[in-house]
């Protein structure tokens, strides 16, 4: 053979192989990563999967939970880590950015400030009321417990939430939002918190955090062990089209991607749990809100709640120029919450404003459907004629100042409101006679005197004038929130059945009401916000879903990085094939020589144990281990059995059965989310 020949026989032998080695090894990318162990020091990273509150929240805890806990001998195991925010579209924020009525919380420097008495016990009482009790107590009684510091957490972005309002189906006044711009501009609370977020992790985390826009995960990676490990991904270039398919491996993946309340894809959650009922409703959401989250999640076996409960919030915007669209710009609680009142077609209240978003709603289906509306079609040029639900939106200016006056401006300007002069010009542009819309008003007035109508409403913020100037709206339900989604426990775990089950039976169990104890979780995956289900039962309260983002977004940002941090993998791995005392220390993360310090998780009524925060996900305490307990206020000492089950599913946490007591001593019941608590092997 010629020496040419010979070289170019070589030269091609080895691109073929190169090339053949290259797609080989992108189509195995995620069989390569899953067989990889946690040691490594590509995962000392974090992928946080979604932008939105609950995503920044969670990105934000994780990075200063970080920096408070790093030190020297965390340094000699792991890296500082990284922490990649990843999100589909092309901006941040999501439906979280929309948001306007607020956030709850009890118990709040704000509240005090204005002579608020509020109680956890009733805020607790309002959303498992709402909820009809099928509401995770657990989680309810985090979201509570934890609200007062997640509203105050926020003043150190500059967001000062001040301004309260009392909400439907509150009983006290707890929704919080920044106070109205003094320059008469919108102050929307869930666009600002957003963008000061935004700016924080933009400007101050820069060298810490990776923020990746349209890109798409499409896949969660589990290891041989069950370890969540990484994500597949894909990135799409906007300008070219062009896509990028990669992996990226992570020793915590933290969901935050959203509900499912505009899926109507193929594989649409809303026709799957509720296209019976949700049938031509609007909807609040953005196109993004696909359930991608769940999916991926029930893909590797993570366990749902609640799925077929779907929240219709009783005002979404009719724009009188395009009524028939079928997304609508949320006209939010809180415009109800100063004052605002709903007639129907013939001029007449007939509900209390203020009940729950699900009683609101059912009364308006029942008393303004089959409202003609009559529209002219500029691409068909020719008017159509459908029948719709439609209920009127009225408030005076007492109402829009204390309220936001920039924001009532801004839905003027884009045609969701319209102001007008006096009663006659409300009856000129509602078709409904002046001397019905007095009579109301009149009836609204006298029932505002007595504190209470025949309703049941007895909050009445402000009366009517006849000469007043009012803002009036056109509003229908619209699909508004999902208050399904995966399964979590109250650190943010993702959690999945003890028992193998597979997918479509996953998906069909719609509604859980026990208190998870037959879930265990799924090592490394964590979420928080609407892609999680359980805390909201079958009807979210307003306010409580920036809250649920704030809340589990710092539990899942806190869990996930401590996770990461207080477990040496590779010394445990070795630990688990030599019977030493040290090992063992290695595998609890507790001592046998000194007391360690751990939190509270909750009290299950369901099984009579007491739950504590192990220092990470990874570690696991043995069934029956004597354990010694001691109260850090009243140093009193007892020793107890760990009441772990013996199937390996209780990671990352201790379990007391409490029927092991005489007596509660060491008050373990009383305790709160996040209380500490002295344990030590015994």
């Amino acid at each position: 053979m010629k020496l040419k020949t010979r070289i170019f026989f070589i030269f091609t032998s080895v691109l073929i192989f190169g090339v053949l080695f290259y797609i080989n090894k992108k189509s195995n990318l995620s069989i390569d990563l899953s067989k990889m162990s946690l040691s490594n020091e590509r995962f000392d990273s974090i992928v946080v999967v979604g932008a939105g509150l609950a995503g920044l929240t969670a990105v934000i805890e994780a990075y200063q939970t970080a920096k408070k806990i790093y030190n020297d001998d965390i340094a000699k195991i792991h890296s500082f880590p990284k922490i990649y925010l990843i999100e589909k579209e092309k901006n941040i924020g999501g439906n979280s950015a929309k948001a306007t009525s607020g956030m709850n919380g009890a118990l709040t420097k704000y509240q005090k400030e204005l002579g608020i008495e509020d109680s956890l016990e009733q805020f607790a009482k309002d959303t498992l009321k709402s909820g009809g009790n099928l509401n995770v107590p657990s989680l309810v009684n985090t979201l509570v417990h934890d609200s007062k510091d997640a509203v105050e957490w926020y003043s150190q972005f500059n967001l000062i939430l001040s301004a309260i309002s009392q909400c439907g189906g509150h009983e006290i006044a707890r929704t919080h939002r920044q106070a109205p711009r003094a320059d008469g501009k919108p102050s929307p609370v869930g666009w600002n918190i957003i963008s000061a977020l935004k700016k924080f992790i933009q400007e101050d985390l820069k060298d810490n955090v990776e923020v990746l826009l349209n890109t798409r995960v499409q896949k969660i990676i589990k290891n041989k062990e069950g370890k969540v490990v990484g994500v597949e991904y894909e990135t799409t270039n906007l300008e070219t089209k062009e896509t990028k398919k990669d992996v990226l491996p992570a020793g915590a993946v933290i969901l935050t991607s959203g509900g499912y309340a505009h899926d109507w894809t193929d594989t649409s959650l809303l026709r799957r749990f509720g296209e019976k009922t949700l049938k031509d409703v609007p909807t609040t959401n953005g196109p993004w809100a696909t359930g991608d989250g769940v999916k991926m999640g029930t893909a590797i076996g993570a366990g749902v709640v609640n799925m077929d409960k779907i929240q219709v919030h009783p005002t979404g915007f009719i724009n009188l120029k395009d009524p028939f669209n079928p997304t609508k710009f949320l006209a939010p609680e809180a415009l109800r919450g100063y004052g605002g009142i709903l007639l129907n077609a013939e001029g007449q209240r007939f509900v209390n404003e203020l009940s729950t978003r699900d009683f609101v709603s059912e009364a308006i289906f029942k008393n303004c459907s089959n409202y003609l509306m009559k529209h002219y079609d500029s691409k068909e040029e020719k008017e159509i004629e459908k029948k719709i639900v439609l209920s009127w939106l009225i408030m005076n200016e007492k109402g829009v100042n204390a309220f936001d006056a920039g924001s009532i401006h801004f839905y003027a300007k884009i045609g969701n409101m319209k102001a007008v002069e006096g009663i006659d010009q409300v009856s000129d542009f509602i078709h409904i006679p002046v001397d019905t819309l007095k009579a109301t008003l009149k009836k609204y007035n006298e029932d505002a005197d007595k504190g209470y109508d025949e309703f049941g409403k007895k909050r009445f913020p402000f009366k009517f004038s006849e000469d007043d100037k009012f803002y009036v709206a056109a509003i229908t339900p619209s699909i508004h929130y999902t208050m399904g989604g995966l399964a979590v426990n109250s650190v943010g775990e993702i959690l999945t059945p003890r028992k193998n089950v597979d997918v479509s039976t996953l998906l069909n169990t719609a509604t859980t009401t026990d208190d998870q104890i037959n879930l265990k979780p799924i090592l490394g995956l964590y979420g928080a916000g609407e892609v999680t289900g359980g805390v909201h039962g079958k009807n979210r309260l307003a306010g409580n879903s920036l809250l649920e983002c704030a809340v589990f977004g710092r539990q899942a940002g806190r869990r996930a990085i401590e996770s990461l941090l207080y477990y040496n993998d590779s010394a445990v791995e070795k630990a688990k094939s030599e019977e030493k005392e040290e090992n063992k220390e290695l595998i609890t993360g507790l001592s046998s020589t000194e007391f360690k310090s751990l939190t509270f998780r909750e009290f299950h009524e369901s099984d009579n144990c007491v739950y504590l925060n192990l220092k990470s996900t990874y570690h696991r305490v043995e069934p029956k281990q004597a354990l010694l307990l001691k109260n850090t206020t009243t140093k009193i000492t007892q020793q107890v059995l760990c009441s772990n089950l013996d199937d390996g599913g209780d990671y990352g946490v201790i379990k007391i059965d409490m029927k092991q007591l005489n007596d509660d001593s060491l008050g373990l019941k009383n305790m709160a989310p996040g209380d500490t608590i002295e344990v030590k092997l015994a």
